[in-house]
């Protein structure tokens, strides 16, 4: 039972969108996160294509990508976790869980789970994956009497890739263009409709004692996005690099309803939205650097993006093989130092990162660092 308890608060801190929500504008698979955030230019494979579908046209054969699973955690959390601990293993003491929330105040407990793919497949100018993405957590404030604020929702997408290469000036220039559709689920308060709603400390005492469910309500929204991206190959002295940019929601169009209940009353609000545009143009190249050897070299920068803040549009990242076995990535994003590793034991591929990132309009307030890891197939 008391395990039960656990798993029913861990889900209940963990499984919730992270305060400041609109300040998280973009997702990165793993290595993106370990490397800085970069992603225009930092493919491995056409496998990846959601991000940039001009790598479409560099593939050269059939490819197909099965299910990669990553889970993400925040470091706060697990910095509190023997104090989570006491509060599901004291229900005998209504007082100690009082005096265990009130010391958990303030927590930052924010958690994702990527699905990145379900299924892939590629060919040169052509791709069609589906994946599912989610950003997941909480915050718990007010020491006098805890709270816990929410907010969260989780996407299924499906997407078509296309791209072409034209003859400019001798040079070839990729191009890809990238329709999908979106499936987003979204919690909320459905007495206000707000997408931010909290459990109070009677309400976190309950579900810790097993005398009440964690049953967030939802609505969904569903429509379409298209992007673009953009690359283009070149050898300089220091190595061989790519250049590009994307535009991610060049087109976006999203709709739904949302239940509102008020006392007996039951009503249907309609919702229409669209995701942002991001503009980000980026390099990555092929450095032989003095004693280290190759290693691959990026950098992106926002130039239309939904902040304000000149820092967090900046990303840089690093990877160097080690071995045929293990690889040590690094960068910056947004001005935090991330970081992480691959390894690859025979079909086996275990991936982690170390990743920071702010969730507020201004550098140094609420930010959110996490742990994350990722295991799947090499085919």
């Amino acid at each position: 039972m008391k395990h039960i308890k656990k798993g029913l608060v861990l889900s209940l801190l963990i499984t919730t969108s992270t305060y400041g929500f609109q300040e998280v504008y973009d997702f990165h698979n793993i290595r993106q996160k370990a490397m800085g955030g970069t992603q225009v230019a930092t493919m491995k494979n056409s496998t990846s294509f959601y991000q940039n579908p001009a790598f479409l046209a560099l593939e050269k054969t059939f490819k197909v990508e099965i299910p990669k699973i990553e889970i993400s955690i925040n470091k706060d959390l697990v910095d509190k976790m023997s104090e989570f601990n006491t509060l599901t293993e004291a229900s005998e003491d209504e007082q100690a869980q009082i005096d265990t929330l009130k010391n958990l105040v303030p927590l930052k407990a924010a958690a994702g789970g990527n699905i990145l793919p379900v299924l892939t497949f590629t060919k040169k100018g052509f791709g069609l994956t589906a994946y599912g993405k989610s950003k997941i957590g909480a915050e718990l404030k007010r020491k006098t009497s805890p709270t816990l604020y929410m907010e969260g929702n989780y996407d299924i997408n499906v997407q078509l890739g296309l791209s072409h290469t034209i003859e400019y000036e001798d040079k070839q220039i990729h191009m890809g263009l990238s329709p999908r559709y979106i499936s987003r689920s979204i919690y909320y308060n459905q007495e206000t409709g707000s997408n931010t709603f909290s459990l109070t400390q009677t309400d976190l005492l309950k579900i810790a004692n097993g005398l009440a469910e964690f049953s967030p309500t939802v609505y969904k929204v569903s429509g379409i996005a298209v992007d673009y991206g953009a690359l283009y190959q070149y050898k300089s002295k220091y190595g061989n690099g790519l250049a590009g940019l994307t535009i991610k929601n060049l087109v976006s169009s999203l709709s739904g309803t949302q239940e509102i209940v008020s006392g007996n009353q039951t009503s249907e609000n309609e919702i229409k939205t669209k995701d942002n545009i991001i503009l980000t143009v980026g390099n990555s190249i092929k450095y032989k650097a003095p004693f280290l050897g190759k290693i691959d070299l990026a950098t992106d920068f926002n130039l239309i993006a939904p902040t304000d803040s000149f820092i967090k549009r900046i990303h840089i990242g690093a990877e160097k093989k080690l071995t045929p076995i293990l690889s040590l990535r690094g960068g910056l994003n947004q001005g935090f130092i991330v970081g992480g590793f691959a390894i690859n034991i025979f079909i086996l591929k275990i991936d982690y990162a170390y990743f920071a990132e702010e969730f507020s309009s201004s550098i140094g307030k609420n930010v959110v660092e996490s742990h994350n890891f990722q295991i799947g197939m090499l085919f």
